[in-house]
């Protein structure tokens, strides 16, 4: 796994430095819980103000265009999303609070898990392109995939327990 700051203040460096700490503990304990392989993931640990850049150049990326996406990202303290090679995870150091560290990381792992299942990287790959305007999702796929989102989002919010266990 590669842990990589940036555009990252030095007001902000502790969040990074615990996430190196727990990353590869925080991995361990998911794949044990879930009984799946998380595959290869890399960490971007970025502040507020780079954050949506950090996610939409990794979609570009992973697509092969200059487009935009056309939908906002709400405010969050991180977001997994796919690379060309695996699930790419982006940390906002900046907001999220230092006793959230730990339960964010992991949160974010089982993301990553779950998009090694069979159809998901495919589903959000999907999804992707249709907020890239690249292949348009009809809306009956897209409520379907939206409960499956919801159901994902309910997992990983029941596994953040196990940051508890990080030390």
């Amino acid at each position: 796994m590669q842990i990589t700051p940036y555009r990252l203040g030095s007001r902000h460096r502790p969040g990074l430095t615990r996430i190196e700490e727990i990353a590869d503990q925080a991995v361990r304990l998911v794949q044990a819980k879930l009984r799946e392989q998380i595959g290869r993931v890399e960490i971007i640990v970025t502040d507020t103000q780079n954050y949506g850049d950090s996610i939409l150049a990794a979609e570009q990326r992973l697509l092969g265009t200059r487009t935009r996406s056309r939908y906002s990202l709400p405010p969050s303290l991180a977001r997994t999303t796919l690379s060309p090679t695996g699930t790419l995870i982006v940390i906002d150091a900046q907001a999220t609070p230092d006793h959230e560290v730990d339960t964010t990381v992991v949160h974010e792992l089982v993301h990553a898990v779950q998009f090694g299942r069979p159809g998901v990287r495919d589903a959000v790959l999907a999804g992707i392109r249709n907020n890239h305007g690249i292949d348009k999702v009809g809306w009956l796929a897209a409520h379907r995939e939206n409960r499956k989102v919801a159901a994902h989002e309910r997992e990983a919010v029941r596994l953040e327990s196990l940051a508890r266990k990080l030390r």
